[in-house]
């Protein structure tokens, strides 16, 4: 039918596709940087929205087809249910979204999106090979994620902080991808040759996040170790030579390493981590950061 201007195809021919374990994004009809796509995402996933660099700021439309996504800004959380929609025009801020039940999103975009989407899909993807090689660490970066982002909530950071730590939660391990496979699956304690070569990630993830072509967290990114004494790593910065957004992470980074159960030793419990991370506030962590993650666990009441 396309010498009358209509073409029809079945669902399983697409122009292009990504898929990770978390989410698969299918382009579906593409003509002069006009595109639809298809964007399936699971249970807590989360997606980004973000600022074009286009000029005329043309309108970009998102329509939820099955599931429950959710959108916070301001101490304010909207859900959107299947049928409900979304469109951006001018935006000026990364706004990120989280899957509360499997979703389907259908796109539509004046700009060509889809390469853009998929470059963040595929550090999605380095995450998911890390967690195949690491078991112990499997959902470390979501896990850290939202530990992250309940944190920045007691804060109450602005929406640009937010959005920026989302990014950077969600990445901060990708140079793991370059650790030998035999050390990252090492069942026992790393020697300290070992653990140097570990040591080199930040900066390696740092180097890979800066391919995101929508926002710049690498330097948060590569900060995530550091401890607020100068006892960190890579540089040894100190207090607030450390972005409050790597502080953050480097808590919530924390918190979840002690409660995954290792073969060396057994997991902590939610209050015997708080307990170490309290007895190193001021010194490894930030005090500000340390008090928002207490008081967000005894909100969630998991002590």
């Amino acid at each position: 039918m396309k010498k009358i201007g209509l073409t029809i195809h079945d669902g399983n021919n697409v122009l292009d596709s990504v898929s990770l374990l978390q989410s698969e994004l299918k382009l579906l009809a593409s003509d002069g940087g006009f595109e639809v796509m298809l964007q399936e995402l699971t249970k807590d996933a989360t997606f980004d929205v973000y600022p074009n660099d286009d000029e005329k700021r043309l309108l970009e439309f998102f329509y939820v087809v099955e599931g429950q996504l959710e959108y916070t800004e301001d101490d304010e959380t909207i859900t959107l249910k299947a049928g409900d929609y979304f469109y951006t025009k001018n935006l000026t801020k990364l706004c990120v979204f989280r899957a509360i039940t499997d979703v389907k999103l259908l796109v539509a975009s004046p700009h060509p999106t889809f390469h853009y989407l998929a470059e963040t899909l595929k550090l999605h993807k380095m995450n998911e090979e890390i967690d195949k090689v690491d078991q112990y660490t499997h959902n470390h970066c979501e896990r850290v994620q939202n530990i992250s982002l309940k944190i920045a909530t007691e804060m109450h950071l602005d929406h640009d902080r937010v959005t920026k730590l989302a990014v950077a939660s969600i990445f901060h391990d990708l140079g793991k991808i370059n650790v030998d496979d035999d050390i990252l699956r090492k069942p026992e304690k790393l020697t300290p040759e070992e653990y140097e070569n570990i040591r080199k990630h930040p900066v390696n993830s740092a180097k890979y996040v800066k391919k995101i072509k929508y926002v710049d967290v690498s330097d948060i990114v590569m900060q995530h170790h550091e401890r607020v004494d100068g006892s960190g790593y890579p540089k040894k910065l100190r207090g607030e030579e450390i972005l409050l957004e790597a502080r953050i992470i480097a808590v919530a980074d924390a918190f979840d390493a002690m409660t995954t159960e290792r073969p060396y030793r057994r997991a902590f419990t939610v209050k015997e981590a708080m307990d170490e991370i309290v007895k190193y506030k001021g010194t490894w962590y930030d005090e500000e950061v340390v008090d928002a993650f207490v008081q967000f666990l005894k909100k969630d009441k998991l002590i």
